[in-house]
């Protein structure tokens, strides 16, 4: 099974894929949202893009911080 496909508003509002979030990501996810929510949240998997959000709600997200672009990016 591959990656979920959902709507990426920091992608032009396309729809891209979305992976689980490393510790980091989580750990600073957890700075966002509430803990119980934070398993629902998935990173978007197109290169240099820093959104974050539900996997059930694409406008309850927000971006990551420009130190977790990654390299090439």
């Amino acid at each position: 099974m591959g990656l979920p496909n959902r709507r990426c508003p920091n992608c032009g509002d396309t729809h891209q894929d979305f992976r689980p979030l490393t510790d980091e990501e989580r750990a600073y996810a957890l700075t966002r949202v509430d803990r119980a929510d934070v398993g629902t949240y998935r990173r978007c998997a197109r290169e240099g893009c820093l959104r974050v959000q539900s996997y059930f709600n694409f406008r309850a997200g927000f971006s990551l911080p420009e130190s977790f672009r990654e390299a090439g990016g």
